[in-house]
């Protein structure tokens, strides 16, 4: 890697890099955590490759297509994080589909994510909030968080039951559709956090349409964080060009204001 940094600070912004594990391989995928960590990142959105991933856009769906592996299973990425030192990581939480964990059993997911340790907890797009709650308790009990989901239909009376169980952030969908689109302006957003803040101190993290430091500034004036998908998976080949390009997501996050209303 080109950039040299040590510990990295930031005023309470959060960025979360989306990295699909085994693109092009893990090899690269280890490089790519310990990039993250070098910048000072909060966690990392490790994604699982999933065959149907309907939540992801085409950048997103081929990093899974080239992916798939016996390799990149759930179970086996847990063994291999277990090799990762965690001083060469950030925390991370997992991103795939339902139908992975439902295949190793909830109890096996955490017994194998305790085990790798380091793992905060998952995100599952495919899991509604109703149908959560069993979920919820299992990752509870292993000491982990289910991050719920807010999106631009999500009814008022829906938001307030979602962010009463907030847990580490809530992931706001700024977008309709899936990911790789641009967020082109933050008004909605805006909007949005305003809505969550009057129900939860708990931070907001703003996922979809995150494709430029430019716009990860003007929605981290209002956010807690940005969650960074599609654009950084493009660079995934080329450890290099992708950890420079984080960097300049994360400048954007460290010269952003702070909010004090936010979460830790």
């Amino acid at each position: 890697m080109n950039r040299k940094s040590s510990k990295r600070v930031f005023s309470g912004k959060k960025v979360i890099p989306y990295l699909m594990a085994g693109d092009p391989d893990l090899e690269t995928t280890r490089k790519l955590l310990k990039a993250a960590r070098s910048e000072g990142v909060w966690a990392v959105e490790l994604g699982v490759p999933f065959s149907d991933p309907t939540a992801d856009g085409p950048v997103i769906q081929e990093a899974a297509r080239r992916s798939l592996a016996p390799s990149t299973t759930l179970r086996n990425l847990l063994s291999w994080l277990e090799g990762v030192p965690s001083d060469e990581r950030p925390p991370v939480y997992l991103m795939t589909y339902f139908n992975l964990f439902l295949s190793i059993g909830l109890d096996q997911f955490v017994a194998l994510a305790q085990r790798a340790g380091g793992i905060r907890g998952a995100v599952i797009p495919d899991l509604s909030f109703e149908d959560a709650g069993f979920v919820r308790r299992i990752f509870h009990a292993g000491g982990m968080s289910l991050i719920p989901f807010v999106a631009p239909t999500t009814s008022d009376g829906r938001m307030k039951r979602i962010v009463a169980r907030s847990e580490d952030f809530i992931y706001l969908v700024s977008l309709l559709g899936t990911t790789g689109k641009e967020l082109s302006e933050t008004g909605t957003v805006s909007r949005l956090v305003s809505r969550i803040r009057l129900l939860t101190d708990s931070p907001v993290c703003v996922g979809f349409g995150i494709q430029s430091p430019d716009v990860a500034s003007k929605v981290l004036g209002v956010a807690d964080g940005v969650i960074v998908g599609s654009r950084l998976v493009r660079e995934e080949t080329d450890p290099d060009r992708w950890q420079s390009l984080l960097a300049a997501f994360c400048d954007a996050a460290r010269s952003a204001p702070s909010l004090t209303t936010a979460g830790v």
